[in-house]
């Protein structure tokens, strides 16, 4: 298992290994240089079957605590599981039954449900099929597989993502699938994944809520035809084995590295200090399954995607409050009638001004006042109505925020920027910083 800071939130992931119906594992999780209290929530466990290490420097990639894990291993067989991904209790059974099997393959896959965030409606199926050569076409995530601890040796490690265009683990079931070694499936489903990259800023707002929801129905009578009944809505809504590989070598090296850990919030933009009205032009960088850019006229304007509780990112930091006025959009005048949303996690609710029509469209502004976090990014959380939530341009749009500091901080660097204009404000802008200096020199001791 590798981690990044998950803290508390990796416990779900660990339960679901502890309580396998196949008990001869060894579980090693291994941090990319974790720098939060994950270590100690591992260990607290006093598991004998757990290990715990972390890398000295971070890498940025699961492939390298990977290739930590499969150096420390000690079985016969690998397995891999994310560190917000849950297993069902039969998942290691279900691959030691195949592995045991007179064929002998190299990797032995399971079906796996790929969520969605919470009420996105957003479900993909994977991992169930018996053509031989399925792995060179369909992606398969590592939560889902094992192989055979000489496979390393084989095709070599798990590769930077700095030096190859692919994914990382698209890379090492490709490298694997090319050489001819033989994939064969559960051809069940044992394998929840919650994708990071598939929440926006998912690594900047760490939870646990849907694992330790999805844990409480596995235990419940029933999960199996919970099961049942996701595949066929899978196959009914053309998303039951749809995840195929595209061509990456259209792609520049460490580029889809580099968008993936953008969704999740790992690479944003640089943090500023506020000191002035400032706008957030939107742009084509990914939003997972929050946003979709859209250009017009020269201007981006995201639109909702599936998800009902999109993210925004405000990257100024202040010791104070801000306004901050989003420009909305939507097709439908009523969607524009009010505005819910969470700052940081705290409620909002936003006042709506200057509706009108342009074009096929409606515009307003939505504003609030705030406080922003001090030392970094302010997310901005909407919880959209119905009307609200459509995907594509039956949604709401969101194009220019703007932030503006309230309070005396923005007024002395509104005063500032207003002496800085003249040569006599210059001057008394050097006085007051020489008499700060002055004061600092005899301020008395405490």
């Amino acid at each position: 298992m590798a981690t990044y800071n998950r803290g508390r939130h990796i416990l779900p992931s660990i339960q679901s290994v502890l309580r396998q119906t196949r008990q001869d594992f060894e579980l090693l999780v291994v941090g990319d240089c974790c720098t939060d209290d994950t270590a100690d929530v591992v260990q607290a466990l006093a598991s004998p079957q757990i290990r715990w290490s972390t890398l000295s420097e971070r890498g940025g990639s699961q492939a390298f605590p990977n290739n930590a894990g499969i150096e420390l291993a000690r079985g016969q067989y690998i397995a891999y599981l994310g560190h917000d991904d849950l297993w069902a209790p039969d998942h290691l059974q279900a691959l030691a039954d195949l592995f045991g099997h007179n064929q002998q393959p190299d990797f032995v896959v399971s079906g796996t449900i790929f969520h969605g965030p919470r009420a996105s409606n957003f479900r993909w199926v994977t991992g169930i099929f018996s053509e031989p050569d399925a792995a060179l076409k369909h992606f398969f995530p590592p939560s889902s597989f094992g192989h055979r601890r000489d496979v390393v040796d084989r095709i070599g490690k798990w590769r930077s993502p700095k030096e190859i265009t692919a994914p990382v683990d698209a890379d090492f079931m490709l490298r694997a699938a090319k050489s001819g070694m033989r994939f064969v499936s559960t051809q069940r489903i044992t394998v929840q994944k919650f994708a990071a990259g598939h929440r926006y800023l998912s690594y900047m707002s760490q939870g646990s809520d849907e694992q330790e929801r999805m844990a409480r129905r596995m235990a419940r009578p029933g999960f199996d035809g919970y099961l049942a009944s996701e595949l066929t809505k899978a196959k009914a809504a053309n998303t039951y084995m749809i995840m195929v590989h595209p061509d990456y070598e259209r792609f520049e090296k460490g580029q889809l590295a580099t968008q993936i850990a953008t969704n999740k919030g790992i690479v944003r933009p640089n943090l500023s200090s506020l000191r002035q009205r400032e706008v957030v032009k939107q742009d084509s960088s990914p939003k997972a399954l929050d946003w979709s850019p859209f250009q017009a006229g020269g201007d981006w304007i995201l639109w909702v995607g599936c998800n009902p509780r999109p993210k925004l990112l405000v990257p100024f930091k202040y010791a104070g409050k801000a306004r901050i006025c989003l420009h909305i959009r939507h097709v439908q005048r009523e969607a524009l009638t009010r505005l819910k949303l969470s700052v940081n996690g705290q409620p909002v609710v936003a006042s709506i001004s200057g509706v009108r029509q342009v074009g096929d469209l409606w515009n307003a502004q939505a504003t609030f006042e705030t406080a922003l976090r001090k030392d970094d990014h302010t997310i901005l959380e909407l919880h959209l109505t119905r009307l609200q939530r459509p995907a594509g341009r039956n949604g709401i749009g969101v194009a220019d925020i703007e932030v503006t500091p309230l309070g005396w901080r923005g007024l002395v660097a509104k005063g500032k920027r207003f002496l800085a204009r003249s040569a006599t404000g210059n001057r008394v802008l050097a006085n007051l910083a020489r008499g700060k200096r002055l004061l600092a020199k005899f301020r008395p001791a405490r």
